[in-house]
């Protein structure tokens, strides 16, 4: 009688101790970052700029080197337009080639080029001439 009880209660606390191991195991620590859960960020392509609006902090390379700062330096001026997209990681600078190559900056036209388009316009000849 004694025996059975034994393996009786060695059985459910072997129970108890492999059942929270399967809970356990299904769940990701505390301090692990939830998989694929991509954040948000802010591409500016015409100064290779990135920016993380959840900490407001912007990344630039800065000779060879990925730099993160709350202000830019005031040579790098955010002008042009930006692309906004999701990453899954904290780094998206680690993918830079692909997105100057997706993202490529969008040509401005200079106040000159506009100047030009409109007296090229007027030389055609297309109106109506009075008789």
């Amino acid at each position: 009688m004694k025996r059975t009880f034994k393996t009786i209660i060695l059985f459910f606390a072997f129970l108890i101790g492999v059942g929270t191991n399967i809970v356990s195991a299904q769940n990701p620590p505390a301090h692990a970052k939830a998989h694929g859960v991509k954040k948000k960020y802010r591409y500016y392509p015409e100064a290779n700029v990135y920016f993380d609006p959840v900490v407001k902090r912007y990344t630039y390379l800065k000779g060879v080197t990925w730099t993160t700062v709350l202000n830019l330096p005031t040579s790098i001026r955010l002008v042009g337009s930006y692309n906004d997209f999701d990453f899954d990681g904290d780094n998206p600078w680690k993918e830079n080639s692909v997105h100057k190559t997706k993202y490529k900056p969008v040509k401005s036209i200079k106040s000159n080029d506009i100047k030009k388009i409109e007296s090229n316009s007027n030389k055609g000849g297309g109106g109506k001439k009075n008789k």
